[in-house]
């Protein structure tokens, strides 16, 4: 039962005639929905674009993440941040319309969202590319607390996973298991002596994300550069937006943040793509060798069957 006075749920249960302390329903109170308070402006360059580009945050009623491209004053698509709109996942997660509309690298600005437990939000660009800032989403993290997460009327809905569900593609895998919060876990293998073998695992919430997370950069090997550069992609690139691994040496001067920088930003990236199931899922996620191609084959996985998971409130009651 739901008392829309008090913004509580009233879980009913049988009452005896002798009322005592144990006789009163258990009361829980709702989450509501989110969004900022209002406008957070952001200029950087595009990763693999090399172009400039404006991004504004801007408070939203509408449910869920919304990415708009606009010239001007004229809108040229809005695409939902929702797995069905994934087109691409090479070095990054792209998201496109039906009229072949895009917006790549769009993994940090979601996870900081996500992280933050934000519901509702327009993302409105001048540019097909969320700008890299440093690499990481730190900065994405410091300037939406500046202008503070506000509450809404709605409740929120979360998506609790019901069954163990796993992907594999080459050598990379992901899995996720019910579990009763959000815990993200995330392994990865490089030849590297940089990188080498490195795991993460933690509960993910604002304070452990915003301390432990945000602040690791996406990284690149040297050799890797001028390929890429043909193909189009890391025309935005430097030392001072990613990590550079040259052999067995980092080229950044002021060298590594963590000395698990690497896999941290692995967790980063999938929380970012994770958020793609359009509210925060609960249950166990894990990944070796991941990347966004395995994290949206995922996503996919466990919305292929409506038997794999369902909705429910805050406090886990399910939502019919």
């Amino acid at each position: 039962m739901f008392d829309h006075k008090k913004n509580i749920f009233v879980r009913s249960k049988v009452y005896s005639k002798s009322l005592n302390s144990s006789s009163f329903p258990k009361i829980s109170f709702a989450k509501n929905q989110t969004t900022i308070s209002k406008d957070v402006v952001f200029k950087g360059v595009g990763l693999h674009s090399g172009k400039m580009t404006t991004m504004i945050l801007k408070p939203s009623n509408k449910t869920g993440i919304l990415f708009r491209i606009k010239s001007k004053n004229t809108i040229l698509s809005e695409i939902l941040a929702n797995y069905k709109n994934v087109t691409n996942t090479f070095l990054c997660t792209t998201l496109s319309d039906s009229n072949g509309n895009n917006i790549s690298t769009t993994e940090h600005i979601l996870a900081a969202i996500q992280a933050l437990g934000i519901d509702n939000l327009i993302i409105e660009l001048d540019s097909n590319e969320v700008p890299i800032m440093d690499g990481s989403c730190k900065n994405f993290i410091e300037s939406i607390k500046k202008v503070n997460v506000v509450q809404q009327r709605s409740f929120k809905k979360f998506i609790k996973v019901k069954k163990t569900i796993s992907v594999v593609d080459g050598d990379s895998c992901a899995k996720v298991t019910p579990e009763d919060e959000t815990i993200i876990s995330c392994k990865l293998s490089f030849k590297s002596e940089v990188i080498g073998n490195q795991s993460i695992s933690f509960v993910l919430n604002p304070k452990i994300f915003e301390s432990e997370i945000c602040n690791a950069r996406t990284f690149g090997f040297l050799n890797d550069i001028s390929v890429l550069r043909e193909k189009g992609l890391t025309l935005g690139g430097s030392l001072d937006n990613a990590i550079v691994i040259s052999k067995d040496r980092v080229l950044n001067v002021d060298g590594l943040r963590y000395n698990d920088e690497f896999v941290r930003h692995k967790a980063l990236d999938f929380i970012g793509d994770l958020s793609l199931a359009g509210h925060q899922m609960i249950g166990s996620f894990s990944s070796y060798k991941g990347g966004h191609k395995i994290n949206c084959l995922l996503l996919n996985k466990i919305f292929s069957d409506k038997k794999n998971w369902e909705y429910v409130d805050s406090n886990l009651n399910p939502i019919f």
